[in-house]
């Protein structure tokens, strides 16, 4: 404890693992925030589940090449590798983690709380270096690393990736780098014996933006690395400074589009996935979620240059009607040619909105590809429902139970890029809203898949068309007309003029018979939840739209 600590108060804090002592005037040294224990849950939660897929590729790996040695036919030599694969033991390979464990560059580490609950909490872990820039935050970081008595595994220097800890007082930028030798890498190049081994995992967890860091995060990370990056910085993401938004990530996020939730996801996945492939390589989002006043992605990264030639069929636009909620995504690359085997950019039809003939506005571009692995999110959800898990240790994830319910309703999620909302359709025809079962029965019954969204109470995720949600809103109108005839011209008057061209049921189908007791959008547990500093400006922001979800899932159920 330095001489200006003795002379101040102190208070701590124990999470997971982990305590924390920091002055009781928060305003004046690195603040905690609790807001942050379910990124830090997750976070353990994901980075584990990767280092026992990364064991297993790895041991797989050596198999494979062990079996290359034998005269054995492709199909002996599968059916032996899906065999090994079957009976490995992960625990038993993660304890191995002095040798060929997982190298975790926190980068904006603050107190370092997060990477002194990475060592202790996540299993198969060798070395996690706590990088900050700022002088008192490394202070900090050094004073809890003796708090949490881990001073017997710290390390001066973090140059080669030796079992322990490092605090880092450096620039992450640099940092990661210098991080460009790749691990496989035997006889070194004069280039490569200057820089340092790549990153298994970067974590990036600004206050604000994420973007400034994510060239150097795709070149520090190994391939079949993985990415944590979370962005702070809503109010560019959401809309509300969409010049700010394409100053930082290159795409404009469309204002008041009742989307811009999930756009704000797809905005950051399309400024990582661009960035990748200017080094060959390409992501592949494991899961993507927006969390209180953040979004949070975690992404591997892989060297591959024919997935890049791919990027134009994953990157795109969205075109919103100025006068309705129609929208349509358009990817700005197609297979064309006879064979189907050229690359062309896309063709635009419609060029205005078919339902009230307005013209569109454009936001993005913005990635168009899948958001989750479903079964990674299916393991996650396994691991949490277990009482006794012990990858990671279940008595140290506090957020148990929010994490259940945001995975459950990501698990449920279909693959349909951005989605309408209830209350937005009838606000279009003036009519008074039906529930969300009604709405998702009536397109199931047309055939077509729907879900909801983990950030949004009354979202519709759907692979249906626009024509299919405003005929299925034209017979909810006709059975519940609006009080008051539309005015002629009107956006409602001209969709509720155009004839159906379906039959719509809204009867409950036996599938959608039945709810589970997990609570998808849970009440906020405390007032002021949300950033730190700007705590006293957000009850009306965050918690009365927490009570509000909250009855409306109630509503709904």
């Amino acid at each position: 404890m330095t001489d200006s600590e003795a002379k101040t108060e102190m208070t701590s804090i124990t999470e997971g693992s982990a305590t924390m002592s920091f002055p009781a005037d928060q305003e004046s040294t690195v603040f905690y925030n609790p807001v942050q224990v379910q990124n830090r849950d997750l976070s353990i939660l994901m980075i584990s589940l990767y280092a026992e897929r990364r064991a297993i590729r790895r041991a797989v790996k050596k198999k494979r090449k062990e079996l290359n040695k034998e005269k054995l036919s492709k199909e002996e030599k599968e059916k032996q590798l899906t065999e090994f694969e079957k009976n490995i033991d992960v625990d038993e390979l993660l304890k191995t983690r002095a040798e060929d464990g997982l190298t975790i560059f926190e980068a904006l580490a603050a107190s370092g709380l997060r990477s002194v609950r990475y060592w202790n909490e996540i299993a198969g872990v060798k070395h996690v270096t706590i990088n900050d820039l700022e002088e008192a935050a490394v202070k900090r970081a050094r004073g809890n690393i003796k708090n949490n008595k881990l001073d017997d595994v710290l390390l001066e220097s973090n140059a080669e990736r030796e079992h322990g800890i490092c605090i880092n007082h450096g620039d992450a930028t640099h940092e990661m780098y210098m991080a460009r030798r790749p691990n496989t890498a035997s006889n070194l190049t004069p280039t490569q014996k200057k820089q340092q081994p790549m990153w298994n995992v970067i974590d990036l967890d600004p206050y604000g933006s994420a973007a400034p860091f994510l060239d150097g995060a795709v070149q520090g990370v190994e391939s079949g690395g993985l990415l944590c990056v979370t962005c702070t910085d809503m109010a560019a993401l959401g809309g509300s400074h969409p010049e700010t938004a394409y100053g930082r990530y290159a795409g404009l996020p469309i204002q008041s589009a009742k989307y811009l939730q999930e756009m704000a996801l797809r905005l950051l996945l399309h400024t990582i996935s661009v960035s990748a492939a200017r080094y060959g390589r390409t992501i592949r989002p494991v899961l993507s979620v927006g969390m209180a006043f953040y979004v949070r992605v975690f992404v591997e990264v892989n060297d591959d240059k024919k997935g890049v030639t791919d990027l134009s069929l994953n990157i795109g636009h969205v075109y919103q009607s100025t006068k309705c909620s129609t929208f349509v995504t358009l990817p700005h690359g197609q297979m064309g040619g006879k064979k189907k085997n050229v690359y062309q950019s896309i063709r635009l039809d419609p060029g205005s909105c078919p339902q009230t003939g307005a013209p569109f506005k454009v936001g993005g571009p913005i990635w168009l590809g899948k958001l989750h692995d479903q079964d990674v999110i299916k393991t996650a959800l396994e691991r949490l429902s277990h009482d006794s898990g012990s990858s990671p240790k279940m008595e140290m994830i506090a957020t148990r139970k929010r994490l259940i319910g945001l995975l459950t309703s990501v698990s449920e999620e279909i693959d349909a890029p951005l989605y309408h909302t209830i209350p937005d359709l009838c606000r279009t025809l003036c009519v008074n809203s039906p529930s969300l079962k009604t709405m998702k029965a009536a397109i199931t019954n047309a055939g077509f898949q729907v879900s909801g969204y983990h950030k949004e109470p009354q979202a519709l995720k759907t692979d249906a068309p626009n024509d299919v949600i405003w005929d299925i809103m034209r017979a909810w109108a006709k059975e519940n007309p609006p009080k008051k005839q539309p005015a002629e011209d009107s956006p409602a008057a001209k969709i509720l003029a155009i004839d159906p061209s379906i039959e719509v049921d809204f009867s409950i189908p036996k599938s959608m018979k039945g709810t589970d007791k997990v609570a998808r959008f849970p009440r906020n547990p405390e007032k002021h939840w949300g950033p730190k500093r700007r705590a006293n400006n957000m009850v009306k922001s965050d918690d009365e739209p927490a009570a509000k979800r909250a009855a409306i899932e109630e509503k709904n159920d």
